[in-house]
Formats: C-alpha cells, sequence, structure tokens
C-alpha cells in the first residue's frame, strides 16, 4: 500500500482533532447548556489539552457557533439527499416532508433546538448560525426545486420562496411546539404523516397547476 503524503496525513489529522473537538463539546453543550458549560468541561470530555482547543477555535463562542453551523448544515444536507426531483410534485413532496417532520419531532433536535434558542439571548450569532445552516439553507433548496416544477408546468407561483417557506412549516404544523414547549413527550409517526399528507393536500390545491 502507497503511503499517503506527509501534507494528506497531517491533514487528515488536524481535520480529526477538530471534530473530536466538536464532537466533545456538542456533548457538553447539550448536558450543560452554552452559560453552564465551561472549555475545561470540553477538556476533560474530549481528552485534549486547552491549549490544542484555543489553536482550532478563538473561545467558547466560537466553538459553539462553528458546532451549530456544522451540525445543522450537515442535517439540511441530509434532508435532501436522493431526492428525484424528476418525479411527480406530490410525490416528491410527501418524501422531503415526512424527512423534515421526522427531523424537528426527535427528542434529540427537540434538546438542539432549546440549547440554541436559550443561548441566542446572549449569543444571537449562534441564533444566526443555526438559521443560515439549516432553516435558511432548507427553504432556498425548496425554492429551487419549487422554481422549478413552475418551469415545468407543475406548479404555479409568482413567489416560491414564499411557498418554499409555507409548505416547511405545514409540514410540522401543529406537532413541533407541542415538543418543544413539553407539552407532549413523543409524536408518533401515524401523527408526522398525517400532517404531512394534510400539508402536500393544502400546498397542491393552492399551487397546483
Amino acid at each position: 500500500m502507497t503511503a499517503l503524503p506527509a501534507e494528506t496525513q497531517l491533514g487528515a489529522e488536524v481535520s480529526a482533532k477538530r471534530q473530536q473537538i466538536l464532537d466533545g463539546a456538542r456533548k457538553v453543550f447539550l448536558e450543560h447548556g452554552f452559560d453552564g458549560a465551561s472549555v475545561n468541561d470540553i477538556v476533560r470530555v474530549t481528552g485534549v489539552s486547552k491549549g490544542t482547543i484555543y489553536a482550532y477555535f478563538s473561545g467558547k463562542e466560537r466553538l459553539f457557533e462553528t458546532l451549530v453551523f456544522e451540525d445543522r448544515r450537515v442535517q439540511a444536507e441530509r434532508l435532501f439527499e436522493g431526492l428525484d426531483a424528476s418525479q411527480p410534485v406530490a410525490e416528491v413532496l410527501k418524501e422531503m416532508g415526512y424527512r423534515f417532520g421526522r427531523l424537528l419531532t426527535q427528542p434529540g433536535q427537540v434538546a438542539y433546538i432549546r440549547m440554541v434558542m436559550a443561548a441566542s439571548a446572549k449569543f444571537p450569532e449562534a441564533g444566526r448560525a443555526f438559521y443560515e445552516a439549516g432553516p435558511r439553507y432548507g427553504i432556498a433548496r425548496m425554492t429551487e426545486f419549487i422554481a422549478e416544477k413552475v418551469r415545468q408546468g407543475e406548479l404555479k407561483t409568482d413567489d416560491p420562496e414564499m411557498a418554499a417557506m409555507q409548505f416547511l412549516e405545514l409540514t410540522h404544523c401543529g406537532q413541533s411546539k407541542r415538543l418543544l414547549f413539553g407539552y407532549v413527550d413523543s409524536i408518533p409517526d401515524t401523527e408526522i404523516e398525517r400532517t404531512v399528507n394534510a400539508a402536500v393536500t393544502a400546498f397542491v390545491a393552492a399551487y397546483g397547476n
């Protein structure tokens, strides 16, 4: 087996160390919240030195902001993986809606959203990072899809972005807030499917051609 060039090996080590810090920080922030977490806690969980953490991130704030942005972007990209936009619009919307509805009703996601919301009051950059990498990215991708379906004659709207925002909100209408505010502990798949089916029906009725 041919050895990797020294530069490639070094780059991989740097990337792995950075990810090790982010993975450990995620555990600490979810357990203690942004305010309650300290760099010393992250040192203890990750097993790296404080100096190493500061070599990658300028402080707790920057580490949290980076973690939130990268976590949201990865999840947002996964939501659209493998979707066949050439399929009938209702079929694509149902699949997209199920993915989005299930994501937002997972207990881990609810805890993550609560964590970011609590931190955003004192550290608004975290909230902006969350929105930029997650909701805004998702809206942009949905807008592209809807605009293409308008060009193909399957949908009609002069404002694809507004239609995208409306659809994404409809997919978890009445469900995610019940979890977010602790009204219920979980949402069964049957309820998610019922919500998404109603969302697609309403969307196609409003924008179908």
